[in-house]
């Protein structure tokens, strides 16, 4: 179903109207204060939303579906058990201790707690990474634009192989940057041609006939598909009017406006019309996917009929052998008991909206509404992704599943409103990213090493020149996700190289006042290291570490247990924190 006028306008409302509502919340904005913690004023229930959209982003609403699409309802334990629990463990230990030690980031309470050392190498790593993990959000963001508007250059195979088709797509190296459109009907041919306009028409070389086209038409063999063959293929495509680098800086502009402008209490209070919104539209493609199918028993069977591809898609535990990358050994491990921990007390797009919390009770209690927020959440993003799978299985890149599913199922009107739902979690994603990556190189490096005595004013007018380098840097970033399968793999794999350290150092010192600076310093360098040494060895060696296809999982596990051992033992072998130093920072020593 293609977008109407209806649609083009509720997208166009729905943009401008999140922009100008951001800048009017942030038009007093008068200090650094105000713009990285909104003053701390803010409300339980809207930092409990917001924390579910942003962390149900532009990832989640594009990999996640896309990793479901791929390997089935598993991807809810990174709901279930990867943040219900955890939640309601942070709301009564970690978030009050942060919220009660008036900090503005992670690093900043690393450092009262440890040493400055722990605190800017923790600063610079976070801020790195924020960087990084801004650029694939507005890789996902861009690729759900383009497709849903059908922006991207289209490649029309003609072939009624299916091995064919996906030698095809392996050859060409197109699966993202392209979309696909498979036809077993030679009938069909010039319809689609004249309806879709492809870039490139590839046929089996069994047919024969005339067609009229502007782009090439290439007859084929299935002995000829080669790397080299599909290169040459593409370069005889017709060059695309629209890039997915376009789309990328135009959300870029969109989003960076109100979050340049507004702060943490625009990203936060636009995020609670965007929770609402998101969770809305993708709870009814749920039931109204369902109801496409023939209905729940109906959906089943055709997962099931689509053989040893889809045979665990119904299974929340997968076994330690499992081809996947998420192993029920893993997903205890890994995610159970560091990833997720790490997540929710260590990673600043979360922490910070609880630092601008108005009370200890108002930060608790977000953590709490938040977890009650995520059990729906494997509803509206998982199951989706299953519903996509069973609606088309030959979707060639499992990111663009639900944008598929939506695209083709969601009537006039009801497109419009549900690509409103789908703008709501990607700008969630982004503005948070953004908003707290600027916070740390603002408080944590600019302030520290640059100009110690910043005004609040100061601060105000670095964070948004900050905010704008890292949307620049992060545009960069982003073209670079091309390269990979999953970009919901992608991001857990990029937060595993640091997040099993970070929680170490993070949970041993809040719990365990013997810790020392120069133990916390060693284990988070140890603790990385560590992590990316397991991933370069497990890539590049003739036997892999790791049986799993992504092992992000198991190096968190990894480098936590090694972090762990590391900060134990040298802090028994260094002298102890003053006791002055520890009060506050440790549960329970006050």
């Amino acid at each position: 179903m293609a977008l109407g006028g209806i649609d083009y306008f509720i997208i166009i409302v729905y943009l401008i109207g999140t922009v100008l509502f951001g800048m009017y919340i942030g038009r007093k904005m008068k200090s650094g204060d105000d713009y990285f913690l909104a003053g701390r004023s803010l409300p339980w229930w809207a930092i409990g939303m917001s924390l579910v959209v942003t962390d149900i982003g532009a990832v989640d609403m594009v990999g996640i579906a896309g990793a479901a699409y791929l390997y089935g309802i598993v991807l809810g334990n990174y709901d279930w058990l990867g943040s219900v629990p955890v939640m309601i463990v942070g709301a009564f230990l970690f978030i009050p201790m942060f919220w009660k030690s008036k900090v503005s980031t992670i690093p900043e309470w690393l450092g009262a707690r440890y040493n400055q050392s722990v605190r800017t190498i923790s600063a610079v790593i976070w801020g790195i990474v924020t960087a990084f993990g801004l650029g694939v959000t507005l890789y996902a963001t861009a690729l759900m634009f383009n497709l849903l508007l059908d922006l991207n250059p289209k490649v029309v195979v003609v072939t009624e192989s299916q091995p064919v088709r996906e030698k095809v797509v392996d050859a060409t190296g197109a699966g993202k940057s392209h979309d696909f459109i498979f036809l077993s009907d030679y009938s069909q041919i010039q319809q689609v041609i004249d309806d879709k306009d492809p870039n490139l028409v590839l046929i089996d070389q069994d047919w024969s006939g005339a067609l009229s086209s502007e782009s090439a038409i290439i007859s084929f063999d299935e002995n000829e598909i080669t790397s080299d063959w599909g290169e040459a293929m593409m370069n005889k495509a017709r060059p695309p009017t629209w890039t997915l680098m376009y789309s990328i800086i135009i959300m870029s502009i969109l989003i960076g406006t109100y979050t340049l402008f507004g702060g943490l209490k625009a990203v936060v209070y636009t995020d609670v019309l965007q929770c609402v919104v998101m969770l809305g539209g993708s709870l009814f493609v749920l039931f109204f996917g369902i109801y496409r199918l023939g209905g729940i028993s109906e959906f089943v069977s055709i997962i099931q009929s689509l053989g040893p591809r889809a045979q665990d898609h119904f299974e929340l535990i997968l076994s330690v052998d499992t081809a996947t990358p998420h192993p029920w050994s893993g997903i205890f491990l890994g995610l159970g008991l560091v990833l997720a921990n790490a997540y929710w007390f260590g990673n600043q797009n979360m922490v910070q909206r609880t630092l601008g919390a108005r009370s200890e009770a108002d930060a608790k209690a977000s953590y709490v509404f938040g977890s009650i927020l995520k059990i729906l959440i494997p509803f509206a993003m998982v199951i989706p992704g299953i519903i996509a799978l069973a609606h088309n299985p030959n979707i060639t890149d499992a990111d663009k599943a639900m944008a598929t599913l939506v695209k083709d199922i969601l009537p006039t009107g009801l497109l419009g409103i549900f690509f409103a739902a789908f703008l709501a979690g990607l700008m969630s994603s982004v503005d948070s990213a953004l908003n707290s990556g600027a916070t740390i190189w603002t408080k944590d490096v600019y302030q520290k090493f640059v100009k110690p005595n910043a005004t609040p004013a100061d601060l105000l007018i670095i964070g948004r020149w900050i905010t704008g380098a890292m949307l620049a840097i992060a545009i960069f970033f982003a073209q670079f996700a091309t390269r990979f399968e999953s970009i919901y793999d992608l991001s857990q794999t990029i937060l595993s190289l640091f997040q099993g350290p970070s929680l170490a150092i993070i949970a041993i010192g809040m719990l365990w006042k013997r810790a020392t600076g120069k133990a916390a310093l060693v284990s988070l360098l140890s603790g990385v290291a560590f992590a990316g040494m397991l991933m370069w060895v497990n890539n590049n060696a003739s036997v892999p570490l790791f049986q799993v296809s992504e092992p992000f999982l198991y190096v968190a596990w990894w480098s936590f247990v090694l972090s762990v051992v590391i900060l134990i033992v040298v802090s028994l072998n260094t002298p102890p924190e003053p006791e002055s130093k520890l009060k506050g920072l440790v549960y329970r020593y006050e």
